[in-house]
């Protein structure tokens, strides 16, 4: 009769490979969501396969009709988005005695680690296209878009002056990202009488920036020579989750970090261990005008390499061609 796998009592020494158990995955992952700027803001869809293909439509429009007049029709345009998850790995060093926890007991202990790299890893490729897999980062499309202002030292015309290149599109950011470095600088902004504009009235922290929530990122994920802000129309910015989260524990390995004295570490000298995990998000902008940044003095962000959007042209028998729209194009759409 087979034996069902039982995380509560199998040590990490006999189950070696594997998939984190459902229920600590999910907290991994809701940890990784809660420390991830972009996965505070941006919106989630749902992924069961690597690729996804959404397919948007711009251009209709309504009409004044007389009674019994014929109803005018739209002629669409059809804009198609593809999202793709790649595979991020993390490797955390920790003591063999770990490894005669069960694999619940060690994942308890290894959960806070593995969501803290998640989290900072996306952050950096997403935001800024550092080490990135994905062909996007937000930063790139607001440069794509040529919608970059200069840092000044009163954030108030900042932020105001980022703000107007969406709503130039006839767009609305609804939330700011920014470094929690920043605080500084929105405690020190002041009207003409010389009052705080940002604080809160009821507390000593700024709550959010000319009515927009603002999404914080964690430690070490915002590359602050780069942007000091980024705002947008999350809705227009998403990202996926594909699956759960898979381990390895490593014990021959030689490490690609270095010890006390500046060597790699090898796991066998060392009688130590470490866990391999591995997670697979997605992430893509879908409207470059719906993104604006706030940038270091003298600053010139990299531009995203092509357009968020495609347009489907239909041909006979219904084949399908795809062209890039052009980065000047504000066409907004739902999902069909």
């Amino acid at each position: 009769m087979a034996v069902t796998f039982d995380p509560d009592n199998v040590t990490m020494q006999d189950a070696k490979t594997g998939e984190v158990p459902a229920n600590l995955t999910d907290e991994i992952i809701t940890s990784v969501k809660t420390g991830s700027a972009i996965m505070q803001l941006a919106k989630a869809i749902p992924m069961t396969k690597p690729k996804e293909r959404f397919t948007f439509m711009t251009g209709v429009g309504a009409y004044w009709v007389e009674e019994g007049q014929k109803i005018q029709t739209s002629k669409p345009t059809f804009l198609e988005a593809w999202i793709e998850a790649h595979k991020m790995g993390v490797i955390i060093p920790t003591t063999k005695e770990n490894l005669n926890y069960t694999v619940t007991n060690f994942f308890e202990l290894m959960k806070a680690e593995i969501a803290e790299s998640f989290a900072k890893k996306f952050d950096q490729s997403a935001l800024f296209g550092t080490d990135s897999p994905f062909p996007q980062s937000v930063l790139g499309s607001a440069a794509l878009a040529e919608q970059v202002t200069s840092e000044t030292k009163n954030k108030y015309d900042d932020v105001s002056g980022a703000l107007a290149f969406l709503e130039g599109q006839d767009l609305d950011a609804n939330a700011i990202a920014a470094p929690r470095s920043q605080k500084v600088k929105y405690r020190a902004t002041k009207d003409g009488n010389g009052n705080p504009i940002f604080n809160d009235a009821h507390g000593s922290s700024t709550a959010d920036l000319l009515g927009l929530p603002i999404g914080w990122a964690s430690r070490g994920s915002w590359d602050k020579t780069k942007a000091t802000e980024i705002l947008a129309d999350w809705d227009k910015v998403r990202y996926g989750i594909l699956g759960g989260i898979k381990y390895e524990i490593l014990t021959e390995a030689t490490l690609s970090i270095n010890d006390e004295d500046g060597h790699p570490i090898n796991l066998a000298e060392r009688d130590m261990a470490a866990i391999k995990a591995t997670f697979t998000p997605a992430f893509m902008v879908f409207q470059d005008e719906a993104v604006s940044a706030i940038v270091p003095s003298g600053v010139t962000p990299e531009k995203n390499k092509q357009n968020a959007r495609q347009k489907v042209n239909k041909k006979n028998n219904d084949e399908e061609t795809t062209s890039n729209t052009p980065a000047g194009d504000s066409g907004t759409g739902t999902t069909k």
